[in-house]
């Protein structure tokens, strides 16, 4: 009988795994990828937490998980509500990610999470863009979804997204 061991013995060390994810390419993407969605997201959120706070000095705090919004920072002059969405590369579309139950009315900053087989990119907006991106889509009833390439993003074709070194004043 073969055993798990056996399985794991024999198997190609440059084995990629799904959607061109392997641990050789990334192990940080690899580890997240086959994480439960829950699992990931609250994983995420503290990351995002935790690099606002490193880089800003600003203090944060994560909310329960059934809050509006996922993190609360104290600005100088006041607390402001952060969302956090992440996705991983959409099945059979390369380079491709959607960005779900976005609702703009809830957050005063969105931070997007991509995991890509490459590694992880991170960046944020405002309320006030990701409104005017949503105000041509249709809602469904969780909020809108906003399609990213990473192709795109690599071309700096959205302007409206920001580096985490960038926050809360976008440049």
């Amino acid at each position: 009988m073969m055993t798990l061991s056996d399985v794991r013995k024999f198997a190609p060390e440059n084995k990629t795994g799904k959607g061109g994810y392997s641990k050789q390419k990334n192990a940080a993407s690899w580890e997240l990828v086959n994480l439960e969605r829950t699992d990931r997201a609250t994983r995420i959120e503290h990351f995002i937490a935790s690099e606002i706070e490193e880089r800003s000095g600003y203090d944060c705090s994560v909310t329960r998980s059934n809050a509006p919004w996922d993190i609360t920072v104290n600005l100088e002059d006041r607390p402001v509500r952060i969302e956090v969405k992440s996705a991983i590369q959409i099945k059979g579309q390369e380079c491709q990610y959607s960005i779900k139950n976005v609702k703009p009315d809830l957050f005063d900053y969105l931070f997007i999470v991509l995991v890509t087989p490459e590694g992880i990119r991170v960046a944020w907006a405002n309320t006030h863009d990701i409104r005017l991106m949503c105000r041509y889509k249709n809602e469904h009833c969780n909020g809108y979804a906003i399609s990213l390439n990473t192709r795109r993003w690599d071309l700096l074709e959205y302007d409206w997204l920001y580096d985490i070194e960038d926050f809360p004043y976008g440049s």
